[in-house]
């Protein structure tokens, strides 16, 4: 059984948004997930604008959001309530639903992680969606809150796989990471990097200013000796998809496909 997992920075409400909202869904569902981690998820209740609604009606999938990040932001002509938060979309069941508190500042703001148990047929797969710091000195508070996340699964003990996916706002290689990797009991694999893809995911476009970096990541670890087994992994919706240049994010998505047994 093989099972396609996609994560996406949503981008809020910026841009174009309705036009982006339409190019992500068309994005995702070419893409053929079975699981989708979404972030920077946009709800405006009084504009009745919700990204995840609108992308789990559009891939025909169950949904569960963590909002957060609650602040005025300008949406149709106006400074409106609004939040940003995290989801994760599935076509199997969703349960064991939570949602992790992490480490945070002033300055970074609010930063939780969504945690879920995603059962597809017979495998039970505990799926995790974060996005953390995006301050860029904020290197010690990132490594805490990757290491926060990483502990969260361990108490999963039901599930046979665990997938951690998000805007890291910081690349595989880099201090953050390493730091979290080396205080988790847990060996986690990261997709993109089992199959040597070096793409960027962030920004869109790219400039000599913001040259793109690999912030977001999917990484996955295995409870069981057969393991799963990294069938392919990419980088994708990382194009325009108008005349006019309009991206449907400024991340690209980023997924791997993984063989199950």
């Amino acid at each position: 059984m093989n099972c396609r997992i996609v994560s996406l920075n949503t981008w809020k409400n910026d841009g174009d948004y309705g036009r982006r909202l339409d190019a992500m869904a068309e994005g995702l569902r070419a893409l053929r997930p079975d699981i989708v981690l979404a972030q920077e998820c946009f709800v405006c209740e009084d504009t009745d604008h919700d990204t995840v609604s609108y992308l789990a009606k559009q891939l025909s999938m169950r949904s569960v959001v963590a909002n957060s990040r609650r602040k005025k932001r300008m949406h149709a002509g106006a400074m409106r309530d609004t939040a940003s938060g995290l989801a994760i979309l599935s076509k199997g069941k969703l349960e064991d639903e939570g949602i992790v508190e992490l480490p945070s500042s002033d300055t970074g703001g609010e930063r939780l992680a969504l945690s879920v148990r995603v059962v597809l047929g017979d495998a039970r797969i505990r799926v995790v969606c974060a996005h953390f710091s995006h301050v860029r000195d904020e290197r010690g508070i990132r490594t805490d809150q990757i290491v926060e996340t990483m502990r969260s699964i361990q108490g999963d003990e039901l599930s046979e796989l665990a997938v951690l996916g998000g805007d890291f706002n910081c690349e595989p290689g880099d201090v953050e990471v390493t730091a979290a990797l080396g205080k988790t009991k847990f060996r986690f694999v990261n997709a993109l990097l089992s199959v040597g893809c070096a793409d960027p995911t962030c920004p869109l476009p790219p400039s000599s200013r913001r040259p793109g970096r690999q912030i977001d990541q999917i990484w996955f670890e295995s409870r069981s000796l057969s393991g799963p087994r990294c069938v392919d992994a990419g980088v994708a919706m990382n194009q325009p998809v108008a005349i006019d240049g309009m991206y449907p994010s400024d991340h690209a998505a980023v997924w791997v496909e993984l063989d199950l047994g």
